[in-house]
């Protein structure tokens, strides 16, 4: 019991920080199946479901029955699935690489927190990702009144949002699977090198490679736009935006996994690299790294460039 009582009282906090405190926001609930996903690997399951059943009878009773219904169906999965890959049973026969569990983690995330989004909107017939557009209008109504250019842009901004769910949702969770396998990894070797029970090791982010099937699908909704005239077919326009948005991303984090590499092959010092970091964080460069990220899908460039080695025979 002494770890989970601090199990709880921590996911709590996360989830009461994410919810109400607007600064700390998306975080806390990102990081609600961490303290669940270190429990499991230190107790066993037995103590994990303990753990969730205490944290899901709080919210009901005490807080809220939504936040409840978001934790079982939104989070907890995630912490089992984690849980789940890293027991030294299901290493041992699976023989997973770190790659391959993430993306495991990452698509039950994706596919439980459909199911939430699903659910609220059946039984509420409201999305729990956006307020409500009545009460969100009369609210930038009260705050920017007086800018009628401000007020069209915001409400053009509010209008677009819920069409771009899909590629939200695919980042939102891919974010939260990342989150929160890569601290139950790193904290449970750390703080607990005697434990036997953790997740295998993610790769190094300057090796982070994605397929090259993700620069074909964006390369098929460019070609798919071109040829079909969107405007007339929102749906068409909506599902175009929403693969271009998902595949730019990707493509955008394999740019920054190779851009450090290549620093990492120069052997650059701290000022350069905290420098380099600093012009990265310019929206005028992300474009760049995007068109990085497409060339590394699709010439492998960590195999053509070489940091001082000399071509035999020479």
């Amino acid at each position: 019991m002494k770890r989970i009582i601090p199990c709880v009282l921590i996911t709590l906090a996360l989830i009461l920080a994410g919810s109400y405190l607007p600064l700390f926001g998306f975080l806390g609930l990102m990081l609600c199946p961490v303290p669940l996903s270190i429990l499991g690997c230190l107790e066993g399951r037995r103590n994990m479901s303990v753990a969730e059943l205490m944290i899901e009878a709080t919210l009901f009773l005490a807080i809220s029955p939504s936040l409840a219904v978001y934790f079982l169906i939104g989070c907890a999965p995630v912490s089992a699935v984690v849980f789940m890959l890293s027991q030294e049973s299901f290493r041992d026969v699976k023989k997973l690489t770190g790659g391959e569990s993430y993306v495991i983690c990452a698509g039950a995330s994706i596919l439980f927190k459909t199911l939430l989004i699903w659910l609220f909107w059946y039984f509420t017939g409201k999305n729990i990702l956006f307020p409500d557009a009545g009460q969100m209008s009369d609210v930038l109504s009260g705050l920017y009144g007086d800018s009628p250019e401000l007020m069209a842009a915001l409400r053009q901004v509010m209008a677009v949002l819920p069409k771009l769910l899909p590629s939200m949702l695919v980042i939102y969770a891919g974010i939260e699977a990342f989150l929160s396998y890569s601290l139950c990894y790193s904290l449970t070797r750390k703080l607990f090198p005697d434990c036997k029970n953790y997740p295998p090791e993610l790769p190094s982010f300057t090796m982070w490679k994605f397929p090259v099937s993700i620069l074909i699908v964006s390369a098929s909704a460019f070609v798919v736009s071109w040829l079909v005239d969107a405007g007339e077919d929102m749906a068409v326009a909506a599902f175009i935006l929403n693969l271009q948005i998902a595949a730019n991303v990707i493509m955008f984090v394999e740019g920054v996994s190779l851009a450090f590499w290549i620093m990492e092959g120069f052997r650059l010092r701290r000022g350069a690299k905290i420098a380099v970091c600093a012009v990265m964080m310019l929206p005028l460069f992300w474009a760049w790294l995007i068109v990085m990220g497409m060339c590394d899908m699709a010439l492998d460039m960590r195999s053509r460039i070489k940091f001082g080695e000399r071509k035999k025979g020479q």
